[in-house]
């Protein structure tokens, strides 16, 4: 009881000062002299005092408890430190003046808008850091990454710190703010190849003073082999953990522009099947030459593009500036399968498994004899000869499928659905995670729903949402002239269904993406965002989605797609 009204006693004496500085600041406004006067002579507070006062009474708004579980949980994340040892010591309402709340990475798009959040103070007792969010903690950033590096020895030199995170970022095709040392020691390495030799490489066999430095990325590890000045840096594959990074989007479109001058084909019907880093060598030196000089060694990607059974090899640099073509081949397991044959039965699986042609191969091709003009399946609705028809069993995949496929010489091609069944009926699209910088802002109030579809030949992007009052807005975005809007209305009783199906449903928007075959360019690709987060797919790996998710994708799209 005197503990409450010990509170209760400082609550009115806070409230009584608070109110005496407002009256002081409505009095004498017009002298900020008599300001001051005003308020110091109670108590001796100061006007800081004052301010402080008047902080901790306009905080009223708590930090949400879903903001606080996502700093700490990225938090402990990246510096691998329990959240026991932290604690959330600040936190102030803001308004951040973009998408990426005030944080773009380097050659990074933020969406121009207005993004109310929070920022959140952290800290251990020895460290303190820092992160932008926005309102439910969905979209969270470190403010400042490179506190993380203050636990490496203190005779870490700098410049070995920014020639590492030079070469991950590099390597990683990721910006350096988003990539931070998270261990460094140093270490005497065996030879002149820091123990890290390259096949027929000759190393000097002296002692070589350095660092090995582990750079942490986002879901990645990269371990470093370095000398004392840095002039040397070399990957430790074997102790790396990493994933082949995404072919960047500038060096994909320079690899189709080639492929299409080198095919005679519009780019439409070219696809990329495959890419990878990759070092390669781009001739002579031009800065030397006409003088002698050996390969010039080049940083960048092998890409292979396809048409059909076509394939061009293509080796680019990171930039797409500089494109040569490796090798061109075609694609047929079997010499004895016609090529014209190949293709009749590759245009059928593309049509059957809505793949294009150019992600498909031809596995396996197998000599035969069928039973009868039939191929050996009957067809209700035919009359099959009992004659020998010499031909091959093909199997077609995409990586995810096999389909088989009869064929006769003549050139008749029939599916043989038994022999694909199970294939088929275990196809599943594994999951990824969205990275945070391409989430969709959540949605505003007001919005139950709301998608955005981009892709297909046209390249358009259309954003549709759905208002609680009933109305459907589709837009499209680059629109100027706003021509293509259109305002639909459905009736409230199905809004009210299809919100109460997205709260029993609503884990399914836990920020993850089904992607489609790679290469699939001219497919469309769907971002659906509800107030529990967001999922993306592509139209051909939409009857791949979980079941409770594609019967939400299923009443969505009967919902957009429906009649005023």
């Amino acid at each position: 009881m005197k503990k409450a009204l010990k509170n209760y006693c400082n609550l009115k004496q806070t409230q009584f000062f608070t109110a005496l500085f407002l009256s002081g600041v409505l009095s004498f406004s017009s002298n900020p002299l008599e300001i001051k006067n005003a308020i110091a002579a109670p108590a001796n507070y100061t006007l800081d005092t004052a301010n402080q006062v008047l902080k901790e009474n306009i905080k009223t708004n708590p930090l949400p408890s879903r903001v606080a579980s996502a700093v700490l949980r990225d938090l402990s994340n990246r510096a691998q430190i329990s959240n026991r040892k932290v604690e959330i010591i600040n936190y102030t309402q803001r308004t951040w003046p973009d998408g990426c709340m005030g944080l773009a990475n380097p050659d990074e798009f933020c969406t121009q808008a207005l993004v109310p959040g929070w920022r959140v103070v952290l800290s251990d007792g020895s460290q303190t850091w820092i992160y932008h969010t926005n309102n439910n903690g969905r979209s969270i950033r470190l403010a400042n990454p490179y506190i993380l590096t203050n636990n490496l020895p203190p005779n870490f030199p700098k410049y070995i710190e920014d020639a590492v995170v030079q070469a991950a970022s590099q390597r990683l095709n990721l910006p350096v703010s988003r990539l931070n040392i998270i261990q460094a020691q140093q270490r005497t390495w065996g030879n002149g190849c820091l123990n890290l030799p390259k096949p027929d490489e000759g190393c000097t066999e002296a002692l070589v003073k350095g660092w090995r430095v582990v750079v942490g990325a986002p879901d990645q590890t990269l371990v470093y082999h370095t000398n004392a000045t840095g002039s040397k840096i070399r990957l430790n594959e074997k102790e790396s953990e990493f994933r082949e990074g995404r072919l960047p989007r500038r060096v994909r479109d320079a690899v189709l522009r080639r492929a299409t001058e080198e095919s005679g084909l519009p780019e439409r019907s070219l696809s990329i099947v495959a890419s990878k880093p990759t070092q390669w060598n781009d001739g002579c030196d031009r800065q030397t030459y006409p003088s002698p000089c050996g390969p010039v060694s080049v940083s960048g990607w092998q890409v292979t593009v396809g048409a059909g059974l076509n394939r061009w090899v293509f080796l680019s640099d990171d930039k797409g500036s500089r494109i040569q073509l490796s090798k061109q081949y075609s694609e047929n397991n079997n010499a004895n399968l016609p090529k014209d044959i190949a293709e009749r039965v590759l245009v059928r699986a593309s049509k059957r498994s809505e793949v294009p042609i150019a992600q498909l191969r031809i596995v396996e091709v197998e000599r035969r004899q069928w039973p009868d003009s039939c191929l050996g399946i009957a067809d209700p609705l035919a009359l099959c000869a009992a004659v020998l028809v010499p031909g091959w069993q093909v199997t077609v995949s995409d990586g995810q499928q096999r389909l088989v496929y009869r064929v006769g010489e003549s050139g008749a091609v029939i599916f043989d659905e038994k022999a694909s069944s199970i294939a088929e009926n275990n196809r599943q699209i594994k999951p990824i995670p969205i990275p945070r910088s391409e989430l969709p802002q959540p949605l505003e109030s007001g919005v139950v729903f709301r998608q955005i579809s981009s892709g297909g030949l046209a390249g358009r992007t259309y954003e549709t949402v759905l208002l609680d009052d009933g109305r459907l807005i589709r837009v499209r975005i680059g629109d100027r002239n706003d021509s293509e809007r259109s305002v639909r209305r459905i009736p409230l009783e199905q809004v009210e269904r299809f919100q109460q199906l997205l709260e029993r449903q609503g884990d399914e928007f836990n920020n993850m993406s089904y992607p489609a075959p790679r290469g699939a360019a001219d497919y469309i690709t769907h971002t659906l965002t509800s107030r529990d987060g967001t999922v993306k797919y592509n139209e051909i790996s939409q009857n791949n989605l979980p079941k409770d998710l594609r019967g939400i994708v299923n009443v969505w799209q009967r919902i957009s797609t429906s009649s005023q």
